[in-house]
């Protein structure tokens, strides 16, 4: 309900128009919400494929628990610098749009940050070839994407990961397309896989 009448995302044509949620995106849904409510927080890996909605999938989600909440800091990291971009500029359009009694204030708003500064949360926007990226901050919710292409994966997601305090309504969502048998990515999903992890595959 929340996507369809305060979320607008820009479709393939150009127009923008009201986010649905498509079959894929319904399906990651009811998986998060399935764990956040067994467990109390979100430890996610999807594996995603293409022009399904993934990533704005999260976006949306990480909007909408952000502006509803507190305290709330987001950080987003991608492979590239366009990627990473295009997500944020993902997150300035649902504030754009979002009608006027459910949007806050903005008060910060560059390449790498956004800030809803009365309600002490916003957004850190990252590019995974950058190193040490993300490590000075505390985070409640992460949105790792394309992760199977970051050059630095293992090294990036060590560190993040110790930003984000264990316990009650924070969400870690690593999602990608395939690189192959190789990498950080596949070796976390090969673990969630086999239970080694509190992590879940989509």
């Amino acid at each position: 309900l929340y996507a369809r009448k305060c979320l607008f995302i820009r479709q393939k044509s150009g127009k923008t128009a009201p986010f649905t949620l498509n079959a894929a995106q319904k399906h990651v849904h009811k998986a998060l919400e399935t764990q956040i409510s067994e467990q109390g927080y979100v430890r996610a890996l999807i594996v995603k494929g293409r022009q399904q909605g993934c990533s704005t999938y999260v976006a949306g989600r990480f909007f909408w628990k952000s502006t509803h909440r507190r305290g709330i800091n987001v950080f987003i990291l991608s492979h590239l610098e366009a990627a990473s971009r295009n997500l944020a500029d993902m997150v300035r359009r649902f504030h754009a749009y979002c009608p006027a009694v459910m949007r806050p204030v903005m008060t910060r708003s560059n390449r790498q940050s956004i800030k809803f500064g009365h309600m002490d949360s916003g957004y850190r926007i990252g590019t995974a070839r950058s190193s040490g990226v993300g490590r000075s901050d505390t985070i409640q919710l992460f949105h790792g994407s394309e992760v199977a292409f970051w050059p630095n994966g293992r090294q990036h997601l060590s560190g993040i990961l110790q930003t984000i305090p264990d316990g009650q309504d924070t969400e870690v969502i690593l999602e990608s397309t395939s690189d192959g048998p190789q990498g950080v990515f596949y070796d976390m999903c090969k673990q969630a896989q086999y239970g080694e992890s509190d992590f879940q595959v989509i």
